[in-house]
């Protein structure tokens, strides 16, 4: 599938972290930048990026280690943590005003602390999302994707009861669950295949079977818009 040529953004903006840029005059810069928690208990997580390639994951030591590469200054995405009381609150994105060039470079690396509590919140706008979250302690994940394709795995033992939520536009989505955990799936596309391995079908529902019955572990929507959409139970 084509996809949409990545967006640009401009200005960074956070209040917690150190920054390394490493540049070359023919080349995109790289970037990378350290979250620090700052005491937060829990933290909601929102990652919001107009086009590109996105990865997010778990293995960051902070709250938040990330490293960017982008084709010009102007193209920096944005970065916000504030804490109050218990909870932080953390931000990556592009800034309002990014707009979709031609041949540009858009790529984000994010990592994540897998042992603070995450409400999480994703959407690229076109492009590449490449999300691994099975480690991380989520209470909840939104995913949004207007055009493109979407890896999602949530392979593991969920720490918290979760719910997910997963809208795409057009293109290919593949969502890997934990297969020996209390799963329920409603998944609905538009124009396109549903497809499931390692769930029980019953209409619009998909389910695991565990060897604790009754109990959910995570409970998942699934909404496409044109394309395919695969159900992996491992």
């Amino acid at each position: 599938m084509k996809l949409l040529a990545p967006a640009v953004a401009a200005g960074l903006l956070f209040s917690a972290g150190c920054v390394q840029i490493h540049t070359s005059p023919a080349t995109p810069r790289t970037e990378t930048r350290t979250i620090q928690r700052q005491g937060a208990e829990t933290v909601d997580v929102e990652v919001s990026m107009a086009a590109g390639k996105l990865k997010l994951g778990g293995g960051a030591k902070e709250l938040l280690e990330a490293e960017t590469r982008y084709s010009l200054e102007s193209w920096r995405p944005e970065i916000r943590y504030d804490v109050t009381g218990f909870r932080g609150r953390l931000s990556v994105r592009h800034p309002n005003h990014a707009i979709i060039a031609g041949k540009t470079v858009a790529e984000w690396d994010l990592r994540l602390n897998q042992d603070t509590p995450l409400d999480v919140k994703v959407k690229l706008g076109a492009g590449e999302m490449s999300l691994d979250l099975g480690s991380l302690t989520l209470r909840n994940l939104e995913v949004e994707l207007g055009a493109g394709s979407l890896k999602l795995d949530l392979t593991g033992t969920p720490k918290k009861t979760m719910d997910v939520k997963i809208r795409g536009g057009v293109g290919e989505a593949i969502i890997r669950l934990p297969r020996d955990v209390g799963v329920e799936v409603e998944a609905r596309g538009g124009i396109g295949e549903i497809t499931a391995s390692g769930l029980r079908q019953s209409g619009a529902m998909y389910r695991t079977e565990p060897a604790e019955r009754g109990k959910v572990a995570m409970r998942v929507s699934v909404h496409g818009g044109i394309g395919a959409i695969r159900l992996i139970a491992e």
